[in-house]
């Protein structure tokens, strides 16, 4: 436990230190993208590898966070706090809406519905002028300033961004060992069972997606403070898909993973369009190769890895323990 605290430790410490000593490229276009992309994904790693529901609408809500954000300070002109809370609302709201809609299905069924959600979102955005602003979306959305300064500044903006993320983080794995948590983890092994026990097993799945859709928002009001700018291709069937790709690359059943998943993607995704126009067959191999040696994604690898390491020094400290005795 204590070298465990100890590597995260340092992983702390050189996650705060970055800015100082890596290049402007990899603040500005790799980590900070990875941090809100994992932020997004994290909500469905709450969803799926603790409730047992894998959902294909988290990027519809985080869109949704982003839509409500812009329309609220440019087309309606409000200040940048009320578009914040609109944001979440929307998100958190719609979330509650899609829970349910989709929580008495399970399984395939269950992913299917969320796709049909995130569809007629999509499909609604791309038409609707008056509101969504249609095809084009709503462009020039600008990100608050603080003391003159914009939360979009590369190294302000990342460390937000950090800071959020391991917010967010925390809270996910504090929320894993509440008494709702251990709930939502026996309802993802065995619903019958905790339905035999007294518990609401179709409330407690619409509360995690309600809380999901939550977190989903904190993430899309990072990326359209990012982009400056909402459309429906930021919602549209691949972005749907990359978030239950980074998820599944970075291992479902960890927190963890969602982050580690969101930088590799995003590292792929970046230096892969630098050389090929196929970037998504690069992202696809990827996918299969990490899946095939790794069932449990980039975290399993990391935690048999670390096991291994432990193991082996172990077994070359164990003789000098018995020399010294």
């Amino acid at each position: 436990m204590r070298k465990t605290r100890l590597l995260a430790a340092l992983l702390l410490f050189l996650l705060l230190t970055f800015p100082l000593w890596g290049s402007a490229y990899f603040v500005g276009r790799i980590f900070t993208p990875a941090l809100f992309f994992g932020i997004i994904a994290l909500s469905l790693s709450l969803l799926a590898g603790y409730g047992g529901m894998v959902s294909l609408a988290q990027m519809t809500l985080a869109g949704l966070a982003g839509y409500g954000y812009g329309y609220l300070t440019i087309t309606l002109g409000q200040p940048w706090w009320i578009g914040i809370l609109a944001g979440l609302a929307v998100a958190t709201l719609a979330a509650l809406v899609f829970g349910l809609i989709a929580v008495r299905s399970t399984g395939i069924y269950f992913l299917m519905i969320t796709v049909a959600l995130g569809m007629v979102v999509y499909a609604l955005a791309n038409q609707n002028r008056s509101i969504f602003g249609g095809h084009t979306g709503i462009l020039g959305i600008r990100a608050p300033e603080l003391f003159g300064h914009s939360l979009v500044e590369r190294t302000i903006f990342y460390y937000l961004c950090l800071a959020i993320g391991l917010t967010t983080y925390g809270f996910v794995r504090y929320l894993a060992g509440t008494p709702f948590g251990l709930a939502l983890q026996a309802l993802r092994d065995d619903p019958r069972r905790l339905s035999t026990l007294g518990y609401n097993v179709a409330l407690h799945r619409v509360a995690a997606f309600t809380l999901s859709g939550f977190l989903a928002g904190i993430g899309g009001l990072l990326l359209v403070w990012y982009n400056g700018a909402i459309s429906p291709t930021t919602i549209d069937l691949t972005r749907l898909i990359n978030i239950l790709v980074i998820a599944v690359i970075g291992g479902l059943a960890y927190a963890e993973g969602a982050f580690l998943g969101a930088l590799v993607f995003v590292l792929v995704t970046n230096f892969a369009s630098s050389f090929t126009q196929r970037f998504n067959t690069v992202i696809g191999l990827t996918f299969l190769a990490i899946v095939l040696f790794s069932p449990e994604g980039l975290s399993g690898i990391a935690l048999r890895l670390w096991s291994l390491l432990r193991r082996t020094l172990l077994a070359r400290l164990a003789p000098s323990r018995h020399t010294g005795l």
